[in-house]
Order: C-alpha cells, then sequence, then structure tokens
C-alpha cells in the first residue's frame, strides 16, 4: 500500500471540513447507491443494532472521537458494517471524520455530507490523529466583515498592505495573538485582526458518490471535447487550414484547464489524474497539430505566392514594354506641346506689341482729327481704330492659344508623373497548458515550478520573445498599455516591495481573467482579474 501526506491547501472548497472531524480512505468493492434517504436508513439500522447491543455508541471527546483517514487512495463509506453494504461515497487519504459509534471493526462515522460505515483499520485516532492533524490540517482565517484591511504589522496603525473581501479565505502563517498573519499571494504577506476572521482548521471531507460521479462525468465530458478538438486540429492540419486548427487548439485546451481543475479537487483520486494527463496530453498534441497547421498554409501561401510572382514578373514585363512605348510616345508628346507652347508664347507677344502699335497710331489719329475738324482726318481715325482693334483681337487670340498649349503641357507632365492577434492567442494557450503546476520561488521552468515572472518570461520565450527576469524589470519594458485597452497575452503589474514598486505579475488571458503562478499552496492558476488592484500593464507583442 502506497502511504502519502497530503495537506489540505484548499480554502472553503467542497470537501473541506473545519476541525470537527477525520476521515478515511481505501480501495474497496460494493454496490453504489444515492445518498437520498440514507441518514434515516443509518439511524433506523443504528437504532436496531443499539437495541440489540450491537452498536457501541462513542461517549468520549476529542481525537478519542475524530480520525484521520491513512490509505493509499479511499476507502467507501458503506451504509452497514459489511462488504455486503452499499457504497454511498468515497473518504480519501488524509480525511477527517467524527466517529459516531463502532460496530465490531466497523466505525460508523460522519464526514462533511456523508455518513456511514468504514472499517476501523483505516483511521489514525487519539494521539496519533492529534500529531497527525498538525500536518494534514491548514489552520485558515475566513474574513467575515466586507472589506478587511491587511496591514504590515499586528497592529492597526501598521501601514495597509492590501485588502481582502468577505468570505475571502487566508492561509494563516502565524497565530501572534490578537492578529493572525496571513498570505494573500505569494508577494502579498501581513496581518489582519482576530475581530474580524474566523480561525478553523481545514481538513479534507469524504464526498458523497453522486459528487464523485458527478465530477467523473464532467472530467470525462471535457476529456471527450478535447479528443474531438484533437480530430478536428488534425483535420484543419491536413487542409493547412491554421485558423481552425487553432481554434481546435484552444478548445482543446480549455477542455484540458477544466479536466486539470477538477482533478486538482482530489489528487487521490488516481483514475481522475490519469484521465486529466491523458486530455493534458491530447490538448498537446491539438496545438502541435495547430503549429503544423500553420507552416502547412504558411507553405500553400508560400507556393502560391511563389507561382502568382512568376506571372507578374511576366506581365511585368509585357507591361515594362507597353510603359516604354507609352513613355516614349508621351515624350514627344510632351516636347511638341512645349515647343508649340513655346511658338504660342512669341506670336502672341508679336500680335500683342502690333496691337499696342495700332491702339497707338489710332489714338494720334484721334488726336489729329480732333485738331484739324476735318472729314480726312476723322477717316483716318476711324480707320486707325479699326485697325487696332482687330490687332487686339488678333493678340487674344493668341494669347488663347498660349494658354491652350500651355494647358496642354502640363497635362501630358501629370499624366506622366501619376500576425498579431493570431499570436497572441497561440500565447494565452500555451500558458493555459500550465494550469496547476507547482510555483517555486526563483524557478523558471513551466512544469516544475516557476515563480510569477519565472513563469511569464518562460511563456514569452517560448515564442522568441525575451522579457526581463523580474516582475519590477518586465513592468518597465516592451510598451505601455492602459488598463482599459489590454490585449490577451499583456502582462499586468501589482504593487509590492520587488524592484521599482512592484511585487506581482500576471498574464491578462481575456474575458476579465489573468493566469499567474501566484503561491506555493496554490501553485499556477486562472483567477479574475479583479482579484487584486493592477497598477500598471505591458505590452511585448508587436
Amino acid at each position: 500500500m502506497r502511504k502519502a501526506v497530503w495537506k489540505a491547501t484548499a480554502c472553503c472548497l467542497a470537501g473541506a471540513m473545519t476541525f470537527a472531524g477525520n476521515g478515511v480512505v481505501t480501495m474497496a468493492s460494493g454496490n453504489i447507491v444515492p445518498l437520498a434517504g440514507l441518514e434515516s436508513r443509518i439511524k433506523e439500522q443504528k437504532d436496531k443494532k443499539e437495541a440489540a447491543g450491537g452498536t457501541i455508541q462513542v461517549k468520549a471527546s476529542g481525537y478519542d472521537v475524530k480520525a484521520i483517514a491513512q490509505v493509499d487512495e479511499y476507502v467507501n463509506v458503506r451504509d452497514a458494517a459489511g462488504e455486503e453494504g452499499q457504497v454511498i461515497g468515497q473518504l480519501y487519504n488524509n480525511s477527517a471524520a467524527d466517529i459516531l459509534g463502532q460496530e465490531g471493526d466497523w466505525y460508523l462515522i460522519k464526514s462533511g455530507d456523508v455518513t456511514g460505515y468504514v472499517k476501523s483499520e483505516f483511521f489514525a485516532t487519539g494521539e496519533q490523529a492529534k500529531e497527525l492533524a498538525g500536518n494534514v490540517g491548514t489552520e485558515m482565517a475566513t474574513v467575515n466583515t466586507t472589506t478587511l484591511m491587511v496591514r504590515k504589522k499586528a497592529s492597526a496603525k501598521s501601514k495597509v498592505v492590501s485588502m481582502v473581501g468577505d468570505s475571502q479565505c487566508l492561509e494563516i502563517l502565524e497565530d501572534a495573538g490578537d492578529w493572525v498573519k496571513v498570505a494573500v499571494d505569494s508577494d502579498v504577506i501581513g496581518y489582519v485582526s482576530k475581530d474580524y476572521v474566523d480561525c478553523s482548521t481545514q481538513f479534507v471531507e469524504a464526498e458523497s458518490i453522486e459528487k464523485v460521479e458527478a465530477r467523473e462525468d464532467a472530467a470525462k465530458a471535457a476529456h471527450d471535447k478535447a479528443e474531438e478538438m484533437l480530430s478536428a486540429a488534425v483535420e484543419a492540419m491536413n487542409s493547412a487550414t491554421a485558423d481552425e486548427a487553432a481554434y481546435a487548439a484552444y478548445m482543446a485546451s480549455q477542455a484540458a484547464a477544466e479536466v486539470k481543475q477538477l482533478a486538482a479537487e482530489q489528487a487521490f483520486d488516481y483514475d481522475l489524474q490519469e484521465l486529466a494527463q491523458n486530455t493534458i496530453d491530447k490538448a498537446n498534441e491539438a496545438a502541435y497539430a495547430a503549429v503544423m497547421a500553420e507552416e502547412a498554409q504558411k507553405a500553400a501561401e508560400a507556393e502560391a505566392a511563389a507561382k502568382a510572382e512568376a506571372e507578374a514578373a511576366a506581365q511585368a514585363a509585357a507591361d515594362a514594354a507597353a510603359q516604354a512605348e507609352a513613355e516614349a510616345a508621351a515624350q514627344a508628346e510632351a516636347e511638341a506641346a512645349a515647343q508649340a507652347e513655346a511658338e504660342a508664347a512669341a506670336q502672341a507677344q508679336a500680335a500683342q506689341e502690333a496691337a499696342d502699335a495700332a491702339a497707338q497710331a489710332a489714338a494720334e489719329a484721334q488726336a489729329n482729327a480732333a485738331q484739324q475738324g476735318t472729314d480726312e482726318a476723322q477717316q483716318a481715325a476711324d480707320v486707325a481704330i479699326q485697325e487696332a482693334e482687330t490687332a487686339q483681337a488678333e493678340a487674344d487670340a493668341a494669347a488663347q492659344a498660349q494658354a491652350d498649349a500651355a494647358a496642354q503641357a502640363t497635362q501630358s507632365s501629370t499624366s506622366d508623373s501619376s500576425s498579431t492577434s493570431g499570436t497572441r492567442q497561440s500565447i494565452v494557450n500555451f500558458a493555459l497548458q500550465f494550469v496547476g503546476c507547482p510555483y517555486v520561488y526563483g524557478g523558471t521552468s513551466l512544469t516544475n515550478g516557476a515563480d510569477c515572472s519565472g513563469f511569464t518570461q518562460s511563456v514569452m520565450a517560448n515564442f522568441g520573445i525575451s522579457i526581463p527576469r523580474t516582475a519590477g524589470a518586465q513592468s518597465v519594458g516592451g510598451r505601455a498599455v492602459s488598463l482599459s485597452n489590454i490585449q490577451p497575452g499583456d502582462l499586468l503589474f501589482y504593487s509590492g516591495s520587488g524592484d521599482y514598486g512592484i511585487g506581482h505579475v500576471t498574464m491578462y488571458i481575456g474575458n476579465g481573467q489573468v493566469v499567474h503562478a501566484s503561491t506555493s499552496r496554490t501553485g499556477i492558476i486562472v483567477s479574475d482579474i479583479g482579484y487584486r488592484t493592477p497598477c500598471a500593464a505591458r505590452s511585448y507583442i508587436d
């Protein structure tokens, strides 16, 4: 039997219990029945057996009536004291339970919403349970006020380092009298007053068979979805359709993330862990198919482009010949227009000079006629005036001809002179594959452990994007982005005690969510964007 000690770190989740009882875990066979009506059946059987002296009621207190399961994986909880009893729930390793009574070598226990019988050999009780509790239980503080300030020191006058909301669960790191030291994130640790939190020891509890089956059904559905999306991605790869393959890979990664989240609820359900790993493998294969589909599409596009380029080159040669001919003709036309303009200008100038001379002669003749007062002088003046008007009309015509020639020359001269959204989604899909992997301070391994900035640096590096190592240095690199205009793949930063006043970094994945390496307790997780208030955003994606 593989013995393992698993410290329950999840807070306020189904399956977690405060220090009220301990439980049992092992593999066992039996028929599975619904939980509905079971409490009354067990009570009825217990009353009958107690009346007959079969069940011994336990009246002791403390760890005499509390037990902690010590098994490989899980043990079945049954509705009767015997292997023939029907299975009504499962109790996992290091789970806690209250002992209600004993019948032979079977305990009647209550853990969470499950009440039934489990063999006593799978429990640690008494001093052994008390000693185990310190290792497998987690001290938690649950906020019982609307908004609670987390302070740097255990004093109401100390600086506020963060704020948490009602019902939020915080891991207790140290008891400081009227205060407790808690962890908000890996980079945010502070003190909260006991007046505004409920402190308890959290243990993992038994689960009803309905809940176990519902989780298995959800995991199988997500697995089937990943398998379906893998087939779609492969089909898209074969047809070199990158967009369809990328969508299928994204849906597969979402399914994998869902299964990983379900698997994280129960680490000792080995079948579920195996199903989760299989789903992750399919998501990885779908991601690979998407990459290959993109390469295949690029190759097909390159081939088509080469063919089009060859055709374009041939057409260009023909066009060049026609263009050269057209340019020669245009040049000749432009030269002719310029010559015509010059000749028209000369003619216009000569005509205007003649008109001016005629006008002068007419003026002189008119003056003579007025002085002499004879008919002959007046006739001469009229002739001079007529000749001046004719000369001016000819000058105007010559000027118009010059303007037309200039316009033609101008017309000839004028005629002669006349990857980002796909990359962003690929980065997000890649980052989501590592949800559930461990947090390790100073680490950069996406699978074996990374801290917040090591996680973002390693994800970006997979796409050839080099960014600084620390969250603070990352906050001043790239380009600044308004928090109202962030896009998937952008990095969000949070105030802290690190360099440049930055303590934490996350990656925005769209739909109001971020993925980040949070704490050693939670590892790499997906959170709502508002779980803390970001102070800056940067983009390293062109």
